[in-house]
């Protein structure tokens, strides 16, 4: 048996939803890895579009706009524009039209065991950019600085549709 409820309560739900989510701070997800690099080649990274697609995957791609600007095209979603602000540290690209911004932060790991990179992401959409989502592209990542390639399935005979 299935329950409907209420229009008027529905309507009280939907206004109440929306003011918590009007009134909730954009709230920055982050996640932490330790890449066996150093931190120059996590820097050299951000900067470079092409490799930014490979590791996004099926999440998004990313093209150049012009110097230290980017457009990010989520693949169920908008696009994104930002420019790239690099500082000592770390790597922020902060929207051209909004106030969304992707923070890379990289220091030298303890016991010279490579480079800690923490991604931190801040959106009003973060369904889209969870921190799932976010240590998924650093998996990727480390993946790729460590071993020159992204972990695939696609030869392998899974039936999924996706080949990551």
């Amino acid at each position: 048996m299935v329950h409907q409820i209420p229009e008027p309560v529905n309507k009280v739900v939907t206004k109440v939803a929306s003011m918590v989510a009007d009134a909730a701070p954009n709230a920055a997800k982050a996640q932490t890895v330790t890449i066996a690099c150093q931190p120059e080649r996590i820097e050299q990274f951000w900067r470079d579009p092409d490799q930014l697609s490979v590791v996004l995957g099926d999440i998004a791609e990313v093209e150049t706009l012009g110097e230290d600007r980017y457009r990010w095209r989520l693949t169920e979603g908008p696009a994104w524009e930002s420019r790239r602000a690099a500082e000592p540290g770390r790597v922020r690209f902060v929207g051209t039209g909004d106030d969304n911004e992707l923070v890379v932060e990289y220091r030298p790991a303890s016991a010279d065991l490579g480079t800690e990179v923490t991604m931190r992401v801040q959106a009003p959409t973060l369904g889209l950019l969870s921190g799932a989502a976010i240590f998924k592209v650093l998996y990727r990542l480390r993946a790729l600085l460590q071993t020159g390639e992204v972990p695939t399935i696609r030869s392998n005979p899974s039936a999924r549709k996706s080949a990551r």
